[in-house]
């Protein structure tokens, strides 16, 4: 990795300069397909009568409704599926990202007559953005999907060779954890990495069940492992990465104060991790202004901050 980039990297924090820390190469893998774009490109796209989210909203459930209102209901063909796609990717061209793993809701599969047009879709903007972005499709879920969905949507996106991660996200549930089981352990034999939202509400019993019965390679958010020593022993003893979104864990209500993030104290343990954005629609900030927060609110300096940047550029 070049030291010309750490160095522009470090002055960009230090100046409080985006435009330099845009230009530093830097990876995204935690960020979710149909809500990472900016709202004035979403607006557009709904004729101006898209509304905001709120600044702080009550956890999942009031995210969900947002997404629902706003976002799903203006999907209706495969060209508005193509639109969020392309516009997620080129938003994180813009911002510097390399690498950008984002989530594909499988059930995005409702709004194809022919499952491989979908796909086919996913594929031709992959090649079209190749020379910016290596971008790596990732299928996704609610946790809480039910059998007979995850049978009738995951299995063909995990089947099609387009996806090569899987996450599931929403509310965290022990039995949609168990129900996943199976459906992990097929992604992984078809040779997908292996990712799950837990403890994003500082719950870290969520954590270590995901982990030891999902057998995961990352877990997004995970703040929740910070208060118990047995699982951030479990995490660095199978070397799982934390993609960590600030600013969501703020505005969700997952942290109070955004000055106290468990990510400093996870980092002081010797946890891996990577900043992110989550949902660029909802929560405004992309992965160069959360890497300038973290700097502002001197939760990290800049030595730490580039550390962090690098990791999300290892592909695992």
């Amino acid at each position: 990795m070049s030291n010309k980039e750490t160095i522009l990297f470090k002055e960009g924090l230090q100046e409080g300069n985006l435009s330099k820390l845009r230009q530093v190469t830097k990876g995204e893998v935690h960020n979710h397909c149909s809500t990472g774009m900016r709202f004035s490109v979403f607006n557009k796209w709904a004729g101006g009568t898209a509304i905001r989210a709120p600044k702080k909203m009550n956890g999942v459930k009031e995210l969900n409704e947002y997404i629902l209102n706003e976002v799903i209901k203006r999907i209706r063909n495969e060209e508005d599926i193509a639109f969020l796609i392309e516009e997620t990717v080129k938003e994180a061209i813009e911002d510097g990202i390399k690498i950008l793993e984002t989530s594909i809701d499988c059930h995005e599969l409702m709004n194809f007559t022919e499952y491989n047009n979908f796909f086919q879709i996913i594929s031709q903007i992959k090649d079209k953005y190749k020379d910016y972005i290596d971008f790596r499709p990732e299928v996704g879920m609610a946790i809480t999907t039910s059998r007979e969905n995850l049978d009738k949507y995951l299995i063909p996106c995990i089947e099609s060779g387009v996806f090569l991660s899987i996450d599931a996200y929403g509310e965290e549930t022990m039995e949609g954890y168990q129900r996943l089981k199976e459906y992990y352990k097929y992604a992984r034999d078809k040779g997908l990495k292996l990712k799950i939202h837990a403890g994003q509400f500082l719950v870290a019993e969520h954590v270590r069940t995901a982990i030891e019965l999902l057998d995961v390679d990352e877990v997004q958010h995970g703040i929740g492992a910070v208060s118990s020593d047995y699982i951030i022993d479990l995490i660095k003893e199978r070397n799982i990465r934390l993609n960590v979104c600030p600013s969501s864990n703020y505005i969700l209500g997952a942290v109070e104060d955004i000055k106290k993030h468990p990510a400093r104290r996870l980092f002081d343990k010797g946890i891996t991790i990577t900043v992110n954005s989550d949902d660029l629609l909802l929560f405004d900030s992309g992965v160069s202004q959360e890497f300038l927060l973290l700097y502002k609110l001197g939760l990290f300096n800049e030595d730490e901050l580039d550390e962090i940047r690098k990791n999300s550029l290892l592909y695992r």
